[in-house]
């Protein structure tokens, strides 16, 4: 049988606000999705007060997405169920593994570089691509040169044809040859102290809370809703890391970095929170189902 919650609950205890968009990302990407389920509206609803979300904001972002082609509407009877579309399972298979598998081994020493000279009346393309170019860990070496250490070169040649700017850019796999120091053109590139701070700020907050779990269970586990609030915290403020931090090879980062240090941390307190928040989950859409 599910535990039963309480009616009152902590407040969302995230960094960063929640807001109806990110939470059904979260909400499909770590729950939904991976179990193969489509979501009645009521469940949506449901789960969003428990996260401080009202239903017009809950059902304003359904229909957005819904609308941008990130979610797909079904009518069951007089009920209406949201799944991911084609395009939303790529989104959420790009996060995921981003989020939940991060690069490793040993670096080969190759660096993927991008430049281009997009013309003035593509500026709008222009600036989609380096959005997404921070997302699959670029960094900007100036003048239209995008670097990265990883082996991105078919993925990169994809987004610039996505974009329609593939005639202004030219894809190269190069080695590093200075005359200036490897370390000198990494902090070009990137701003790896003002990543690093929110890597430490992320740790000072979620540490406490680890540690104190830790010690609750061994008298007794926490409530699932709580454990389902305090996971999807976890999750929503760690999948922030992937758009602002290049996930360097070990080689080129600082030593005793505050990365390696909040991922341990993330996926300990992530793991230890699972069984309850999964259990809180199915309890509400199987009491949703079961609603008249």
């Amino acid at each position: 049988m599910p535990q039963r919650t309480r009616r009152t609950i902590e407040p969302f205890p995230g960094l960063n606000v929640l807001r109806p968009r990110s939470m059904l990302f979260t909400l499909y990407g770590d729950y939904a999705y991976p179990r193969g389920v489509d979501l009645w509206l009521g469940s949506l609803v449901l789960i969003g007060a428990r996260l401080g979300i009202s239903e017009t904001a809950v059902r304003s972002a359904v229909a957005r997405l819904a609308q941008d082609g990130w979610l797909v509407s079904r009518r069951r009877g007089a009920r209406s169920f949201c799944s991911l579309s084609a395009r939303g399972v790529e989104l959420i298979k790009e996060g995921t593994a981003r989020i939940y598998e991060p690069r490793r081994g040993r670096w080969d020493g190759n660096w993927c570089v991008l430049t281009y000279a997009i013309p003035e009346n593509r500026r709008a393309h222009r600036d989609r691509l380096r959005k997404q170019l921070t997302w699959l860990g670029f960094g900007a070496l100036g003048g239209g040169t995008y670097v990265s250490p990883r082996p991105v070169g078919a993925r990169t040649a994809s987004l610039v044809q996505e974009h329609g700017v593939a005639e202004f850019a030219r894809i190269f796999n190069a080695r590093f040859l200075g005359p200036i120091e490897a370390d000198e053109m990494i902090r070009r590139c990137w701003n790896l102290s003002a990543i690093a701070r929110r890597y430490r700020r992320f740790i000072q907050r979620y540490a406490p809370f680890f540690r104190a779990d830790q010690k609750r269970g061994r008298n007794g586990p926490l409530d699932d809703a709580t454990a389902f609030i305090r996971r999807f915290a976890l999750t929503h403020d760690f999948r922030h890391f992937p758009f602002v931090d290049p996930d360097l090879p070990r080689e080129l980062l600082p030593k005793h970095w505050a990365g390696t240090q909040a991922r341990d941390l993330f996926e300990r307190y992530h793991a230890m929170l699972a069984d309850g928040a999964s259990r809180y989950f199915n309890s509400v859409v199987a009491r949703s189902m079961n609603a008249p």
